[in-house]
């Protein structure tokens, strides 16, 4: 039975952004550098990350002040000059249809800026969302099965110490063979045993070479072989340019934090957990009152790296 957790440490926030973000004219604070207010009510605010900005307010720009927005529909809006622009101005800026990585970024960004503004608690409590439970009756005994995560499933790795892991059906407290077999020639180029759930790729790193993929397994004597996945080693040459090639993936005003969580997301939806890790770690340290990049971090450490914090 393939593993099916791969967000199951998400759905608990994240299904609320599906489930409960209905609305979809207001446009959401992504990224913002210099002094940015909001008047709404005729009342004038700073404004910061997440804030929602609705049809009938206006936001007002100084000088050297740079603001990014998201819309539903996945796209951002940028002001770069100072001035007072009613946020009715971008009501037909909005569409896009394009299905791209960008644009499946921002909008997951505008779901996630959403149930965590102060609009979405105060019309829905502070209610994180639910889990739909499998309440279908259990027959008979659990076997003992290895479950992989499904990020796992393709991956590139270049450096760093980051874990292939796994987790089993039920408790067991044996020990795991594990196996890495080069895919070119189906040659087995690794194999012991492990007393944990993960064995770090650094360690397997003396057994690869740059370019060539490998297939990885894990097996237990009360079980079979379970493949868990395929691991292309890559050079950091390789990784820089994927990097640089997602940070240069749109051209609009962003403060640090933003674009190390825009490349973290990238490199996590392309095959990059590793690298994706990083990234995440920077956008939590470089704007740690941002609540999304510190959160995101924690449930990536609980997915891709058990008992290892």
């Amino acid at each position: 039975m393939k593993d099916r957790y791969m967000l199951i440490g998400l759905i608990g926030l994240f299904f609320a952004a599906d489930s409960f973000a209905q609305k979809g004219d207001e446009l959401l604070v992504y990224s913002m550098k210099g002094t940015v207010t909001v008047i709404e009510n005729n009342k004038e605010s700073n404004v910061k990350i997440g804030k929602v900005l609705k049809p009938g307010s206006s936001i007002k720009t100084q000088p050297q002040a740079k603001l990014t927005m998201v819309c539903k529909q996945g796209k951002p809006l940028s002001v770069t000059k100072a001035g007072t622009f009613p946020i009715i101005k971008w009501k037909d800026s909005c569409s896009n249809g394009r299905n791209s990585l960008t644009s499946k970024f921002f909008k997951y960004m505008w779901d996630q800026l959403y149930v965590r503004s102060e609009d979405y608690k105060n019309e829905n409590g502070d209610q994180k969302g639910s889990v739909a439970k499998n309440d279908a009756p259990v027959r008979g005994d659990i076997e003992l099965e290895i479950e992989f995560i499904e990020g796992l499933n393709s991956m590139n790795y270049a450096s760093g110490s980051f874990p292939l892991s796994w987790k089993t059906s039920i408790n067991y407290s044996g020990k795991y063979y594990f196996t890495l077999t080069k895919n070119k020639t189906n040659t087995t180029v690794y194999a012991d045993s492990v007393a944990s759930n993960f064995i770090l790729l650094d360690s397997l790193k003396r057994y690869m070479r740059l370019g060539e993929s490998y297939s990885w397994s894990v097996a237990t004597k009360r079980t079979g072989t379970s493949k868990g996945g395929i691991v292309k080693y890559q050079s950091v040459k390789i990784v820089n340019q994927q990097v640089l090639r997602f940070k240069n993936a749109v051209n609009i005003p962003e403060d640090k934090a933003a674009q190390y969580f825009r490349i973290a997301f990238s490199l996590e939806n392309s095959g990059y957990p590793a690298d994706a890790f990083l990234y995440y770690q920077k956008a939590a340290t470089e704007a740690p009152e941002v609540s999304l990049y510190q959160q995101k971090l924690d449930e990536f450490k609980k997915i891709f790296r058990p008992d290892m914090f």
